[in-house]
């Protein structure tokens, strides 16, 4: 799944009298299309929007022109919510830094009996890559072939592993895996689907209206731009991929 809000970025040296609309402009003017795609942009200074600006289309399907209300998937800024679902259950007294992989999926193989919590949330626990896992069991077979894996097939995945890459806590390598089986985590420990619990306790609390965990099926994006790769001189919608 994905969480989905629109884009920002942000200027450090800028005031609404100072900033240039048509310096900007020109930064992004290789974006500006009615049936290419393209990026938002939102500048802030002092807590002001000082620039807003949409450039490209959201999608080739319906050549829906981007503005400052498109949403974007965010793919691995959302780890800082998953790492903050751990960090509220922790202050609940659910859950504990130092609590074993193991502890929270007994059926998991004895190697995760050395991974913790905090090595799964600072990228040190050494598990084994499951994009590269999955994608060895459909050898020459094109992506779009292959099932989309969720979190908890992550899980069994990994379950089918005898060892981690190292040991866990001895090395620092950025790890998917470990953020998946967090996800998982939070489910187990809550009894809430993940979604759910990021609704609950951090979405409403904050007045995120517009913001959600995205399951197929059950819920949209509204507004949302969609992946493009260019191949040749043309674009192709490269949304999704099975991992």
């Amino acid at each position: 799944m994905a969480l989905a809000f629109s884009a920002i970025a942000s200027a450090s040296q800028a005031s609404e009298s100072q900033v240039s609309t048509d310096k900007i402009d020109a930064v992004f003017a290789s974006l500006k299309s009615d049936n290419a795609p393209g990026a938002a942009v939102l500048v802030i200074r002092n807590r002001k929007q000082v620039f807003r600006r949409g450039y490209g289309v959201t999608d080739l399907r319906t050549l829906h022109p981007i503005d400052a209300r498109t949403n974007f998937r965010l793919a691995s800024f959302t780890k800082q919510f998953t790492a903050a679902c751990i960090m509220l259950l922790a202050r609940d007294g659910k859950l504990h830094y130092d609590d074993h992989l193991t502890d929270f999926f007994p059926e998991f193989p004895v190697y995760g009996n050395s991974i913790t919590v905090r090595n799964l949330l600072n990228h040190t626990s050494g598990l084994e890559d499951y994009e590269e896992i999955l994608m060895k069991q459909y050898p020459d077979t094109p992506p779009e072939k292959i099932p989309q894996i969720l979190d908890a097939g992550v899980l069994k995945l990994l379950e089918q592993q005898t060892a981690t890459r190292f040991p866990p806590g001895t090395k620092w390598e950025y790890s998917n895996s470990g953020y998946a089986v967090l996800a998982m985590i939070v489910e187990k420990v809550s009894g809430k689907s993940f979604g759910l619990f990021l609704q609950d306790r951090i979405f409403i609390p904050l007045k995120m209206k517009h913001t959600l965990a995205y399951e197929k099926g059950k819920n949209e994006v509204s507004n949302r731009a969609y992946g493009h790769s260019r191949e040749a001189d043309s674009w192709h919608e490269t949304d999704q991929s099975p991992t």
